[in-house]
């Protein structure tokens, strides 16, 4: 995976993610988890962040190597590409507009 446009990266980032077990991991490990560590450090322990989040970070990376069967090397690469398709996925899952981009992956990997 080589891409020269976000566009590029963001269909093969969404064909590395493609499961929704996977992607249902990945929002809670990689938005949730950290808004939730801060939440717990402010209103319970101070260390809750350094615990909360490397756990669920953890999880969302194993979600390649067991569920997708791939690996998040493409996506460690460009990591601020890969924050902002988390993050567009997230949004798009959330408002119904995940399905619509899913079918443009379809079409493109029967043409390519």
């Amino acid at each position: 995976m080589n891409p020269r446009t976000f566009d590029e990266y963001w269909l093969g980032y969404l064909a590395g993610h493609s499961r929704p077990s996977t992607r249902f991991v990945h929002y809670l490990g990689l938005f949730f988890a950290p808004i939730a560590g801060a939440m717990a450090s402010v209103l319970v322990v101070w260390w809750a962040f350094l615990v909360i989040v490397p756990l669920f970070y953890l999880a969302a990376l194993l979600t390649h190597p067991l569920l997708e069967h791939n690996s998040n090397k493409p996506f460690a690469e460009r990591p601020l590409w890969s924050a902002i398709a988390l993050l567009r996925m997230l949004a798009l899952d959330l408002t119904g507009g995940l399905g619509r981009e899913l079918k443009r992956l379809d079409e493109v990997a029967r043409r390519g």
